[in-house]
Order: C-alpha cells, then sequence, then structure tokens
C-alpha cells in the first residue's frame, strides 16, 4: 500500500516529511533510516523507495505492523499460507537497450532543467486483492537485466522482452539496489589507475560513489581504453565538472556503493562515448 506522508524520528524532535520534499532534506540520509507511520499511537516503521516506474512512496517496513485502528492497517496472515516459487534468469541488455537507457537520461535532465517535462497522474490506491490461502503454488519468471558474462538469456531470447534499467541518484541508492543493474549520474572527482583497473569518483554533496571498470572490462574492450582513461585523468585533474553517465551493476565496497561497468558502449562523458568525448572536451 503505497503512503505519501512519515514521521522523521530523532533523538531531538520529530518531523513531519513527505515524498515530495525528502530528499531536499539537509540530513537525507538519516532522515530515510528513521521514518514511522503519521496516525496516532502506530508505531510501525516506514521506508522511502525513490522514484522509480511509478512515482516515489513510502512502504511499511519489513515485518513491521501497522495498529488495527490505523488507516493503512492490513493482514498478513491471507497471504501467510500462499507458495510462490520465483524462477529467476538473468538477460544480457543488448548495447541498443543500454542506448536508449542514456538517450533517455540525457532527454530527462534537459526537460528538467527547461521545466517541460509532463507530469504524470497520480495513481489511485488499489484494493489489496483477497489471497486464498489454499490456492496452491503460483509459479512465475523473473528476469534480471546484466551486461555482465554468463547471462542466462540473450537478448529477446525466447520472444522475452528485455527487462528495464531503473535509474538512481546516487542520493537514493539503497540495499535494495544491490546485485541489480542501474543507471547512474554524477560528477567526476577524481579518476584512479591501476593495471586492467580504472576507478572514477563521483560526488553528490556527501555521498561519493565509485564507478568501477576491471580486468571483465579491460579483456573485452578495445585496446585504446586504457590511453583513454588516461587522457581522462588528466583532463579531469583540472576540472572536475564532467558528467557521467552509464549503466552497471551496483555493489557494495568499503561500505558504501559503487557500480561495476563491464563494457565499453555502456557509459558516457558528457553525454558522449569516451573517445568523442576525447576527441573534443566540452571544458
Amino acid at each position: 500500500m503505497s503512503i505519501y506522508e512519515a514521521i522523521y524520528k530523532s533523538d531531538e524532535n520529530e518531523e513531519m516529511v513527505t515524498v515530495f520534499n525528502i530528499e531536499q532534506h539537509e540530513d537525507y540520509t538519516n532522515v530515510k533510516n528513521n521514518l514511522y507511520c503519521t496516525y496516532h499511537g502506530c508505531t510501525a516503521r516506514l521506508s522511502y523507495v525513490p522514484k522509480g516506474k511509478v512515482r516515489a512512496y513510502f512502504k511499511t517496513w519489513p515485518k513491521e505492523d501497522h495498529t488495527q485502528d490505523c488507516v493503512d492497517y492490513f493482514e498478513r496472515v491471507a497471504t501467510a499460507n500462499k507458495q510462490k516459487s520465483v524462477a529467476t534468469s538473468t538477460m544480457e541488455l543488448s548495447e541498443k537497450h543500454v542506448k536508449s537507457v542514456l538517450d533517455n537520461l540525457r532527454k530527462k535532465r534537459k526537460e528538467e532543467v527547461a521545466g517541460t517535462g509532463k507530469p504524470k497522474l497520480g495513481n489511485k490506491k488499489k484494493p489489496r486483492p483477497t489471497v486464498d490461502p489454499g490456492s496452491g503454488e503460483n509459479t512465475t519468471l523473473n528476469i534480471v537485466p546484466t551486461t555482465g558474462p554468463n547471462a542466462d538469456l540473450a537478448s529477446g531470447e525466447n520472444n522475452v522482452r528485455e527487462p528495464s534499467v531503473r535509474n538512481r541518484s546516487l542520493i537514493n541508492l539503497t540495499i535494495d539496489d544491490l546485485n541489480w543493474t542501474r543507471s547512474i549520474e554524477g560528477y567526476i572527482q577524481n579518476v584512479e589507475l591501476d593495471e586492467k583497473r580504472a576507478i572514477l569518483r563521483l560526488q553528490d554533496g556527501n555521498n561519493s560513489f565509485g564507478v568501477y571498470f576491471e580486468e571483465y572490462f579491460f579483456d573485452n574492450a578495445a585496446v585504446n581504453f586504457g590511453r583513454y582513461f588516461h587522457d581522462l585523468k588528466n583532463l579531469v585533474s583540472e576540472h572536475q565538472g564532467y558528467l557521467f553517465s552509464g549503466v552497471g551493476l551496483i555493489e557494495q565496497r568499503n561500505d558504501q556503493f559503487c557500480m561495476l561497468v563491464n563494457r565499453g558502449n555502456d557509459f558516457r562523458i558528457d553525454d558522449q562515448y569516451i573517445a568523442l568525448f576525447l576527441a573534443n572536451p566540452s571544458a
């Protein structure tokens, strides 16, 4: 059930937040980890779900229960006995699909700057479906997008549509994004180089983020990518305003979120493939 208001509780006070202003809060990281139901007397924890395929919302924290008189109360018992078998397969994203994802990022960014984006109409809450505990097993197929090696399915195999790639800002990454392929944007602060490894360090306020290019990338990319990253490092040392946008696997290293990029066409610098960008840097 979607919820659009929550109470942020700290040691000092309590504060009402909404899905429209939570990301602008100066203490956003602590806020999103300490959210509670707004109904008087209800102590259920909530979590924030950033905008993805649908608009942002709050949801009830796993295994938390609302009081029975709360407007967001729901029964867990009805679904407790439902058996669900989920078959999961990975599908390699085509370069055409990734290009579309990156093109859409650029388009959305330009619309936001120009103020021409079309707001989506809000969806009305739908009643929760009634579940028959004796309905038996329900098998579904879950297709997970990947740009890495050893995918179970090739792009479009068995007439299965390529799965969508969700966009995340550096500030909005959560543990739910770990081990999923996402799209990310951020400004490059530093470039670190080693043998068959390059790391782009992105920054957004207090949020730092590493984009990793490792052995698999260099073993399968054009040989001149090593020189490309050296040239990029030199440019970034003079100017830290270049925009990175890319698609890759979200991981966590040294207690920080990061992205692993596996292919040469899965990222752009200032909306250009790196070879084109280096031929004519924008700054």
